[in-house]
């Protein structure tokens, strides 16, 4: 028996058996991942593709942010809060702004605002607040402060301040 390992017709023979069950296994195990994971990934883009256009449907100016990366002194709260507050409902006696003067804080241009919102339930506050945090990412909430109102099971009065970093 120990004749078969000292003779090159028996190598000749393993090492193409041992190839071909290892892409046999190769072939039954790798392909069938190999399709989920095309299908898988497949889906996420077609899934990916119509909401990228379902973003744009609602916010095209998502498109002229890249372009509008170096103008950031002219951000104004006035305008970005009433574009907002109209998008999301809220009518314009319904909050108040207060918008503070341009600072200069740890080498950094800062400017202050202060919102409040008489009335709003608490889903509407937070697709507001998550709207204008995306739309300007210089821009930071430092204090929020929720009050429950005896309006209503979901009436809120909000105050926030915000500080835009230029």
């Amino acid at each position: 028996m120990k004749d078969y390992y000292k003779k090159a017709n028996f190598y000749y023979i393993l090492i193409p058996a041992i190839i071909g069950l290892w892409a046999l296994i190769a072939w039954e195990v790798s392909l069938p991942a190999a399709e989920k994971k095309w299908a898988r990934n497949k889906k996420q883009y077609t899934e990916a593709q119509s909401r990228i256009t379902k973003i744009l449907e609602l916010d095209p100016e998502r498109l002229e942010y890249e372009e509008q990366k170096g103008r950031s002194s002219e951000f104004n709260y006035t305008d970005a809060i009433d574009r907002l507050a109209k998008r999301w409902n809220i009518g314009s006696s319904n909050y108040s702004l207060h918008a503070g003067r341009e600072i200069k804080r740890r080498g950094q241009k800062t400017k202050g605002a202060t919102v409040t919102i008489k009335q709003i339930n608490i889903e509407k506050y937070a697709q507001f607040l998550s709207s204008m945090l995306i739309r300007w990412p210089d821009l930071q909430c430092e204090r929020l402060k929720l009050t429950k109102l005896k309006e209503g099971p979901d009436t809120w009065k909000v105050e926030m301040a915000f500080t835009y970093y230029y």
